[in-house]
C-alpha cells in the first residue's frame, strides 16, 4: 500500500471528482450533492503532497523551492493560459466594467488568494452575480496556500522526532506526524463547524477551516501499511467501499438537499475518499473504466475550464436556467477544452521534468513566463477600468448608475439581518418623530421599499426584515446560519403591539413556496419536519394566514405586497450589456411565467383582500406587465427597474410605489374598505 508511482485509483478518483462538480454546477438532475467533489479534491491533494514529501523531505530552502516549483509547473500554465483567453475574449465580446471585473479576478487568481477576494464578495448583496468568471479558483487559492506551508509542518514534525526518540526511526516519526495531524484535523474540523453561523462563508473559503480535509489525505498516507502487507482481497473491498461511500454521499446530500459550505456530514465523503486512497486498489474496477480514466487526466483542465464556459453561456442565454441542450453543450466543451489544455498544456510543463524533479531555475522560466503574460493583460485591463476607450460612453453611463444606486439603498450592512440569530436582528428606522408608527416586514422584498418610505412617508417606518426569510411562521431554512422560524416568531409579535396601527409585509413568497432553499415546518410537536411541494406550499398557506389575521383582530390595518415579476438574470448588468452588444435594451419577463409562479399563494391574498376590510393587497404587477410581457427598463427614466433579478432599483422605486401612500400619511391610518 505504498503511494507511489501512477495510480489508476487515483486517476479514477480524479475522473470521479470533477464529474461531480461540473454535473453539479451544470444543475444536471440528481447531481443536487455534486459539490463534494471539491472536497474529494482537497482529500486527494493532501494525500499526493503528504506521499512527495515522506519521499523526498525539504529540508533546505533549495529543496523547498523544488518542492513548490513543481506545484507551479503542474498549476500555473493552464491557469495562466485560461486567464489569458479570457482576457482576450473578454476585450472583444464583453463591456468595460465586464472586463474590470474579469482582470480583478484574475489578478486575484494569479495570486492564488482568489479565496479572500471571494470571500469579500460572498455576502447577501453578491448572490446575483452573474461575472464570476473565475469563482472556482477559490479551490485552487487553497490549496496553494496549504501547499505553502504543509512541507514546513511537515520536515519540523520529523525532525522533531528524530531529535527526540532517534530509537523510534521511520515509523516513530510516521506516529509522530500522524498524531501532529490529527491533532490539526479536530482543531480545523471544530473550527469550520463552528463557523457555521454568523462565519458561514469564512468555513467556505479560507484555509484554516479546509485545513482538515486536506491532512485527512496524509493521515490515508501514514495509514497505509509501507510494506504493503494487507491482503489483497480486503484492499479491494476498502476501495470499493469508499467509491460507494462517495457517491452514495453525493446522492444523499442531493436527496437530504444539504448544500456547500459547513456541516459535519462532510466527514462521509472525505471519509470515504480517505479510505480509497488508503486501501491503494489500482485495479478498483469502480475506477478504471476508459472514460473516467480520460476524465481523470483531464480533471485538472476540465475544472478549469468548466465554470467560465458556464458563465459565458449563461451571458449568451441570458439566463442562469439553461434549456437541457445548452446544458450539454457546455458539458461536451468542458471535456473538450480540458482534454485540448491537458494535451498542449499541462503535458508540455509537467511531463517534460526531469525524473529526479525540475532544476528550480529551468522550470519557474517556463511557468513563470506564462504566468507573467497572463498578470501582463489583467493589470492594464484593470488599470483602464476594462479598456472604457473601447465605449466611453458605456463606461460613464455604468459609472453614473453605480453612483445614483447607493445613496438611496436600504442600509443592508447596519440591519439586513442575513444569516444571524432573531434575538440580535435589528430594527432601522425612516424616522420623523413622535406620532403615527407603521412596520414593515419581511425579506429584501421588503427592504427594497426603503428608498420611497425615505423619501416620501410623513410617519416614523420601522423595518424589521431579514434577507431571504420571508416572515412564515413555523418555517426553519434548513441551512447554517439561518434563523427564520425565530424572525417571523419575532415578527409577527411585534406586529401585534399596541406602537403600530398599520403593518406591511413584503416579501419573495417563492423562496419557501417553491423549490429551491430546503425548509421544514415545525409542528405542535415541536419537530420539524422537511416538506416540499404541494405539502409545504399548503402549510405555508395556512402559516401566513393565521398570522395575518391575529395582526387583523389585534385591530391593525395590513397592508400586503403581492410578489413582483422576477428575471432570471441580473437585470442592470443585464441590460448594460445589451446596450454595449445590440445598441439597445431587449430584456423582459415572461408574464405567464409571473402568474405561474405565484398561483399558490395569490388566491389565499386575494381571498383576504375581498373578505377583511383591513387588509389592503397592492401590486406592481399592473404597473409593469401586460398580458405577454413585463417590462424591466424604464424609459422615462432611461434607467433599469431593477437591480438585480428581483430587488427594485432605488432610484425607481422612490417614484413609483405611490400605492403605498394612503398608509403613511400623517394623520390617522387608511379607512377600512367595505368588504
Amino acid at each position: 500500500m505504498k503511494p507511489t508511482g501512477f495510480r489508476a485509483d487515483i486517476n479514477g478518483l480524479r475522473g470521479l471528482a470533477v464529474l461531480l462538480v461540473v454535473a453539479y454546477h451544470l444543475g444536471l438532475r440528481g447531481a443536487a450533492g455534486g459539490f463534494i467533489g471539491v472536497d474529494a479534491f482537497f482529500v486527494v491533494s493532501g494525500y499526493l503532497m503528504t506521499a512527495v514529501l515522506l519521499r523526498r523531505p525539504v529540508g533546505s530552502v533549495r529543496a523547498y523551492l523544488g518542492f513548490m516549483t513543481a506545484r507551479a509547473q503542474r498549476i500555473v500554465p493552464a491557469l495562466a493560459v485560461l486567464v489569458v483567453t479570457l482576457l482576450l475574449a473578454g476585450a472583444v465580446a464583453l463591456p468595460p466594467f465586464d472586463l474590470e471585473a474579469l482582470a480583478r479576478q484574475a489578478a486575484w487568481a494569479l495570486g492564488f488568494a482568489s479565496n479572500h477576494f471571494f470571500l469579500a464578495h460572498s455576502g447577501y448583496a453578491d448572490r446575483s452575480a452573474d461575472d464570476l468568471w473565475l469563482l472556482h479558483t477559490w479551490s485552487l487559492s487553497v490549496e496553494w496556500q496549504f501547499y505553502l506551508l504543509y512541507p514546513v509542518l511537515v520536515v519540523t514534525v520529523l525532525a522533531a522526532a528524530r531529535r527526540t526518540a532517534p530509537e523510534a526511526g521511520e515509523a516513530g516519526e510516521r506516529r509522530a506526524l500522524a498524531g501532529c495531524l490529527m491533532l490539526l484535523v479536530a482543531v480545523s474540523s471544530a473550527g469550520q463547524w463552528l463557523l457555521r453561523g454568523s462565519a458561514l462563508q469564512d468555513g467556505f473559503f479560507l484555509l484554516p477551516a479546509r485545513a482538515w480535509e486536506l491532512l485527512a489525505g496524509g493521515l490515508a498516507v501514514l495509514w497505509s501499511s509501507p510494506a504493503d502487507q494487507t491482503p489483497s482481497r480486503v484492499r479491494r473491498l476498502l476501495s470499493l467501499l469508499g467509491v460507494a461511500g462517495i457517491v452514495g454521499s453525493a446522492l444523499a446530500f442531493g436527496a437530504l438537499r444539504l448544500r456547500a459550505g459547513v456541516d459535519l456530514a462532510l466527514w462521509a465523503p472525505v471519509l470515504a475518499t480517505a479510505l480509497v486512497l488508503a486501501a491503494a486498489d489500482p485495479a478498483n474496477r469502480l475506477l478504471s473504466p476508459r472514460a473516467l480514466q480520460a476524465l481523470g487526466r483531464w480533471s485538472y483542465s476540465i475544472y478549469l475550464w468548466h465554470w467560465p464556459l458556464l458563465v459565458a453561456m449563461r451571458l449568451a442565454h441570458g439566463g442562469r436556467e439553461l434549456p437541457l441542450a445548452l446544458t450539454l453543450a457546455v458539458l461536451a466543451a468542458s471535456v473538450a477544452m480540458g482534454a485540448v489544455s491537458y494535451r498542449w498544456v499541462e503535458r508540455r510543463f509537467w511531463q517534460s521534468a526531469p525524473a529526479r524533479g525540475p532544476s528550480p531555475t529551468s522550470a519557474w522560466t517556463g511557468a513563470a513566463a506564462t504566468w507573467a503574460v497572463a498578470l501582463g493583460l489583467a493589470l492594464p485591463a484593470l488599470a483602464t477600468s476594462g479598456w472604457a476607450a473601447r465605449d466611453v460612453g458605456a463606461a460613464r453611463q455604468h459609472a453614473a448608475y453605480e453612483a445614483s444606486v447607493g445613496p438611496l439603498q436600504f442600509p443592508a450592512e447596519r440591519c439586513g439581518n442575513f444569516r444571524i440569530a432573531a434575538p440580535a436582528m435589528v430594527v432601522c428606522t425612516v424616522d420623523r418623530g413622535a406620532g403615527r408608527r407603521v412596520l414593515v416586514l419581511g425579506d429584501s422584498h421588503a427592504q427594497h421599499l426603503w428608498p420611497w418610505f425615505d423619501r416620501h412617508s410623513r410617519v416614523s417606518v420601522d423595518f424589521l426584515a431579514a434577507s431571504e426569510c420571508p416572515p412564515v411562521p413555523r418555517f426553519e431554512r434548513q441551512q447554517p446560519g439561518y434563523d427564520c422560524q425565530g424572525y417571523a416568531q419575532r415578527a409577527w409579535q411585534l406586529a401585534r403591539q399596541p406602537a403600530y396601527d398599520t403593518v406591511v409585509v413584503s416579501a419573495r413568497w417563492a423562496t419557501v413556496g417553491l423549490a429551491g432553499a430546503p425548509y421544514c415546518h415545525r409542528g405542535d410537536d415541536g419537530r420539524c419536519e422537511p416538506v416540499s411541494g404541494p405539502r409545504k406550499q399548503a402549510l405555508a398557506r395556512a402559516a401566513l394566514q393565521e398570522a395575518l389575521q391575529a395582526v387583523l383582530a389585534a385591530g391593525k390595518n395590513v397592508v400586503v405586497i403581492d410578489s413582483a415579476p422576477e428575471a432570471r438574470t441580473p437585470v442592470a448588468r443585464r441590460l448594460e450589456r445589451e446596450r454595449f452588444w445590440f445598441g439597445q435594451p431587449r430584456l423582459s419577463i415572461d408574464a405567464r411565467t409571473v402568474a405561474a409562479d405565484n398561483a399558490w399563494i395569490d388566491p389565499l391574498l386575494t381571498g383576504l383582500r375581498d373578505t377583511q376590510p383591513r387588509f389592503f393587497l397592492e401590486s406592481l404587477r399592473g404597473v409593469l406587465c401586460n398580458a405577454a410581457r413585463c417590462r424591466v427598463h424604464d424609459d422615462t427614466l432611461q434607467r433599469p427597474i431593477y437591480t438585480d433579478e428581483s430587488h427594485f432599483d432605488p432610484v425607481w422605486i422612490a417614484e413609483n410605489a405611490g400605492f403605498l401612500a394612503p398608509h403613511v400619511q400623517a394623520g390617522a391610518p387608511a379607512a377600512a374598505r367595505q368588504p
